[in-house]
């Protein structure tokens, strides 16, 4: 199998998260490709799909940043976090530890809604194996509170040495995990358990897993992922439900949908949302030399918009989907960003709703309320009311996080505007990663703060942010 290596936002490890990431990292730097708001036709084709944007957004290296002296009890780095329906938020947190890898450790922590916290620690040990989990993916929460993730297990002097270095949640990290010791996860009220191994025959087929992307468990206890098999090699969309494993859908299986040709196949890059609770999920996928968003419901595969096919906007077809990925909403709502062509060539931020066509939400020169003008969308969150949280691009470095509402487009956060509580001229936001978006309208993020440092922030119900976590915060207990 051909694995092509990106350059991508954040890098974490699939053991121990590897170097997981030296706890220390200052954050995300959000690198993708800059290009004109408007594209020519043969442009948005010459570029093909843009400068890749991760599902999973990394760091572009490890480094030590400036700032409050850490001790053991501090935090030191996040990963970005997830809200569920009822205000409980979940992080991958990273913290110094003299007896972890490269002295650090690292562990998920979920801050409920009432105030209270719940870890998930590395040595904690799943029902159904005898040794410990250690090095954590970026987990996933649904509703009643569950949380996936990948995790190696044994010791953390295995996962460290049998780990290959390589995003867990990016389906196209240029290597998978060499070896048998890690699984997927999924951790309930009634304990940890271990779902998948890798190693584990993939059904109907003769090939076992040898890497796993992107899970998510929805809060009917349907979990979803991407899978990376070999002997024969592929990858494709896995549902395990009841106990059942199935395929969705791989590479290079017949798509067979209208408008397409009967040769086109599905590629091996898959770009998947979370699952949603009707057992839905999108994703954005490769077809050749076109890609597509999809959508996998129990009824069947429906097409959202490929290449070449019409946008919303008068004449004007699609013309990629930077290999971004879609999200989709509890009600099986999907937003993305995409090119289009035409006469007046660009990027827009899309939505579509379950019954009618695609609709327009934003686009490049459009007003970005009082903060210059759009050149690009990034991350879009789409929950049941039809609201979306999105990173979007301005002139220069501006950039902000914003959400588009019933009522209008509201402003969450900017680069330069003061952090909750912040003090000193450096105390402003630097930059940002993907947001997550309840039904309630809540939105939580990762910042980076121009003074080295980073946080996970919380805008409520009210429209009001709040600084949850802090890099020397004290962790709890």
């Amino acid at each position: 199998m051909r694995h092509r290596k990106f350059n991508l936002f954040m890098v974490l490890t699939l053991g121990a998260l590897c170097s997981v990431l030296a706890v220390f990292s200052a954050g995300a730097q959000q690198k993708p490709a800059d290009k004109p708001a408007s594209v020519k036709s043969d442009q948005v084709k010459k570029d093909k799909q843009d400068e890749p944007v991760a599902i999973t957004q990394r760091a572009a290296e490890d480094k030590i940043p400036e700032g409050k002296k850490l001790t053991e009890e501090d935090f030191a780095n996040f990963r970005f976090p997830v809200i569920n329906g009822k205000g409980d938020v979940a992080f991958l947190a990273l913290f110094i530890d003299p007896k972890g890898p490269n002295n650090s450790g690292q562990a998920i922590f979920v801050h409920q809604a009432d105030g209270s916290w719940k870890i998930t620690r590395e040595g904690d040990k799943a029902a159904n194996l005898a040794e410990g989990v250690y090095g954590f993916s970026v987990p996933t929460m649904n509703d009643n509170g569950d949380l996936t993730f990948f995790a190696t297990f044994g010791s953390r002097a295995g996962a460290q040495t049998q780990a290959v270095v390589t995003d867990p949640n990016d389906p196209l990290s240029a290597a998978v995990a060499q070896h048998r010791a890690g699984a997927l996860y999924v951790k309930t009220a009634q304990g940890l358990k271990s779902v998948v191994k890798l190693g584990d025959e993939v059904p109907l087929m003769p090939s076992h897993f040898s890497g796993f992307a992107n899970p998510s468990t929805n809060s009917k206890g349907t979990t979803a992922f991407i899978g990376t098999y070999s002997d024969p090699d592929g990858r494709g969309l896995m549902m395990l439900a009841d106990g059942k494993l199935r395929v969705i859908v791989r590479s290079g299986q017949k798509v067979g949908l209208p408008g397409l040709a009967p040769d086109d196949a599905y590629s091996e890059h898959f770009y998947p949302s979370k699952l949603n609770d009707r057992n839905e999920i999108a994703f954005m996928e490769r077809i050749g030399d076109k890609s597509g968003i999809f959508v996998s419901r129990p009824g069947g595969m429906e097409l959202i918009a490929i290449t070449g096919q019409p946008s919303p906007i008068k004449g004007s077809n699609f013309g990629g989907f930077g290999n971004r990925t879609p999200s989709i909403s509890q009600k099986g709502e999907v937003s993305f960003a995409a090119f289009f062509d035409g006469p007046d060539a660009g990027r827009g931020l899309f939505y579509k709703p379950v019954t009618g066509p695609v609709q327009l939400i934003a686009r490049d020169g459009q007003k970005a309320g009082d903060s210059g003008m759009f050149k690009d969308f990034l991350s879009p969150a789409v929950n049941s009311r039809g609201e979306i949280a999105f990173i979007g691009k301005m002139e220069g470095r501006n950039q902000g996080l914003f959400l588009k509402t019933a009522k209008g487009l509201e402003v969450i956060a900017l680069i330069d505007q003061k952090i909750p509580g912040g003090k000193g001229e450096l105390e402003v936001f630097n930059n940002f990663t993907q947001p997550s978006i309840n039904d309630k309208g809540e939105v939580v993020f990762y910042g980076q703060i121009k003074n080295a440092e980073v946080g996970i922030f919380h805008r409520d119900e009210k429209g009001v942010l709040h600084t949850l976590a802090r890099r020397g915060d004290k962790m709890p207990k």
